[in-house]
């Protein structure tokens, strides 16, 4: 069958993607079990994946008004009683704050005010499958770490067991989203897990159950941790939009004023102010600077705080990017990550070893815009723990 014909921009807006059929088939082949009756698809498009299960009882709902199946926003409908042996689909990525949903923000399922709509399914899945029903659903790799996703995935792991996943680092869709996929046992306890990677399904070495999805993606088992972390001798900042904003106007290769060192100038103990061009508000500087005179009061602040040694972080990384500036000379673009401390060298020894970014990738893969890299934040930084 082929896909339904609709203006992109209406299928982003309804994050509607159709599943390549071989993703279909393999995410069938580990939902369905032997006596499964029933399947639902609470956001099922075309029907795909309600028919390559091959069920007798086959149930689809969809927010798309010309659905040859159920017209409802499944986030929505009142479920009662209703169960199903399984629930399979690939279910819309929106953030929680899109027009197109009716949730204005507000989870009734735990989610933060910018889970992805995609979390939302997943723990609805986890109501409408009965003790012993199975869940397989296509997923954005953001929710194996997103903070907003946080309390609806330990409450997955409370209530059902990972059984197999798959992910990949191609682009699936024609959106630029990058996904995984999970098939969880409601009802069931922890063991190990099933892994497959990339567009071939390749097989790899299952694992047990990690206390973070996201360690499935990075692969072995961390060990246990109790002692000292970066946090007790260095606090991480972030800036905002706020800043982001605030600097726009002031910005130039022309004034005079601190340089501004983005993110894509910072390589592990180099920062490329002057020698590389960067993207700015939409600019091309060749060495930017910010004229501290026509900033705002209240962004002169800021930058005064700034202005002072510390450590500099790019935000999104395969391995952690930090250069030091010795004399706080440098103010940080957003989202560059700001640590001050009073031993920079143990930071900064820290922060390049194996064993910090083995530990960063456990906790955040699949957080960056490809499975080899992650989305650091203050928060994950500070939690690291020092080794030795």
């Amino acid at each position: 069958m082929s896909e339904p014909q609709r203006e992109p921009r209406r299928r982003k807006q309804l994050g509607e993607w159709y599943t390549p059929l071989a993703l279909v088939d393999a995410v069938v082949r580990e939902a369905v079990f032997p006596g499964a009756i029933s399947v639902l698809d609470p956001a099922c498009g075309d029907g795909r994946f309600l028919r390559a299960t091959g069920l007798p009882q086959q149930t689809g709902v969809d927010i798309d008004p010309n659905t040859a199946f159920v017209h409802d926003d499944a986030l929505q409908r009142e479920w009662g009683e209703q169960r199903f042996d399984v629930l399979v689909g690939n279910p819309p990525y929106l953030n929680q704050l899109s027009s197109l949903t009716s949730r204005g923000g507000r989870s009734k399922f735990g989610g933060g005010p910018y889970a992805d709509a995609a979390a939302e399914f997943l723990a609805l899945a986890m109501r409408l499958v009965r003790p012993g029903g199975r869940v397989g659903l296509v997923l954005p790799q953001s929710l194996l770490s997103a903070r907003d996703s946080q309390a609806i995935r330990a409450e997955v792991d409370r209530v059902a067991a990972l059984r197999w996943m798959w992910w990949t680092d191609t682009l699936m869709f024609d959106a630029n989203v990058r996904v995984w996929a999970g098939v969880w046992e409601v009802g069931g306890e922890p063991g190990m897990v099933r892994r497959s990677y990339g567009p071939s399904f390749e097989t790899l070495e299952p694992l047990p159950t990690p206390s973070k999805w996201s360690g499935l993606i990075a692969g072995g088992v961390l060990p246990a941790h109790d002692g000292p972390v970066l946090g007790d001798i260095a606090t991480f900042t972030a800036d905002f939009r706020d800043q982001y904003y605030g600097l726009v106007g002031a910005v130039g290769d022309d004034v005079g004023g601190p340089p501004l060192v983005t993110c894509g100038l910072i390589d592990p103990g180099v920062c490329h102010w002057g020698s590389k061009p960067v993207r700015f508000a939409k600019q091309r500087y060749a060495a930017p600077r910010v004229a501290l005179e026509r900033l705002s009061p209240a962004l002169q602040r800021w930058a005064a705080q700034r202005l002072v040694p510390k450590i500099l972080i790019a935000n999104q990384t395969a391995r952690v990017e930090a250069v030091h500036d010795v004399r706080g000379e440098w103010l940080p673009g957003v989202p560059v990550i700001t640590c001050i401390t009073d031993q920079p060298q143990r930071v900064l020894d820290a922060l390049a070893s194996d064993a910090t970014n083995d530990w960063i990738h456990h906790h955040a893969a699949g957080s960056g815009l490809g499975v080899g890299t992650v989305r650091l934040n203050p928060k994950l930084l500070a939690s690291v723990p020092l080794f030795g």
